[in-house]
């Protein structure tokens, strides 16, 4: 512990020297030589006059002054350290991802992550939201890291992306929300990538509906020959196309999906919120 730093406001002084915002309570009393109940009445004193906010139960960021009108700093600035104290692997992705990799205009109080089951619970407040979706197979490929002020976070590739938002679909919104985001992170995607990301643990249903939308929706043929490949060998049965629709349809055969949403007025929203 140095010895200038005697109190709550002088160690958040030299983490923020270090470029750091976020800190534990666990992270003071390490540091600090005061008891708990005296840190904790500082930590009231710094809420109160705005100057940290209280992300979840034991964490808390710093707001400087740049910030104190949103009351809030952005999530990429602390997500790391958080979800190191929650000792969870994660990623940035789905919305979120696909908004660091410019394919998506989302409101940026609302932020996604998914982790390792079980999932922490939401986080939220009037400024912000953190909604957490769980992996039983937390996936091996696709996840890379993007530097930001304070360091790096974990996020998911365009191409994991692409599976994610397909996977999630329902919870998503559906396609028609989703679909204009997966047609532009298409345009993006790198090939050899993709034959990388297909490695990770998915139900055969997101390759088949994959594969469908990259043929059919989005005219990706060379997209769609990588889920073909995956599927060659696996016998997949016959899906729905939106998973949670009508059971009736036109079936696709080669990807045995039974086309159960208006596709043609999908490639309308596509086509018309790309423009």
């Amino acid at each position: 512990m140095s010895e200038s730093i005697k109190h709550t406001a002088d160690f958040l002084r030299s983490i923020r020297t270090n470029g750091r915002y976020a800190f534990s309570v666990e992270d003071l009393t390490k540091n600090i030589p005061k008891s708990i109940k005296n840190i904790r009445k500082d930590l009231d004193r710094l809420r109160i006059k705005g100057d940290i906010i209280n992300i979840r139960r034991g964490f808390y960021t710093i707001i400087p002054d740049e910030y104190k009108n949103m009351g809030v700093i952005p999530v990429e600035f602390y997500m790391d350290e958080l979800m190191r104290y929650l000792a969870k692997n994660y990623y940035v992705g789905l919305y979120s991802a696909a908004m660091f990799h410019g394919a998506a205009h989302q409101q940026p109080q609302e932020f996604y992550i998914i982790t390792e089951k079980p999932s922490p619970r939401k986080i939220s407040n009037d400024s912000f939201m953190i909604n957490f979706a769980e992996k039983t197979n937390f996936p091996l490929f696709g996840i890379e890291k993007k530097k930001t002020d304070t360091g790096y976070f974990n996020i998911s590739s365009k191409e994991l992306t692409f599976l994610d938002l397909i996977y999630f679909e329902q919870a998503m919104g559906g396609f028609n929300r989703i679909m204009s985001i997966l047609d532009e992170l298409s345009e993006g995607i790198n090939l050899t990538k993709m034959k990388v990301a297909v490695k990770n643990h998915f139900p055969l249903s997101v390759f088949q509906r994959a594969g469908y939308i990259a043929e059919n929706v989005l005219d990706k043929p060379k997209l769609a020959a990588i889920f073909a490949t995956k599927l060659a060998k696996l016998n997949p049965t016959t899906i729905l196309l939106k998973s949670s629709g009508e059971k009736n349809g036109e079936k696709n055969g080669k990807w045995n999906v039974i086309i159960n949403i208006e596709t043609e007025t999908v490639k309308r929203s596509t086509s018309n919120q790309s423009k």
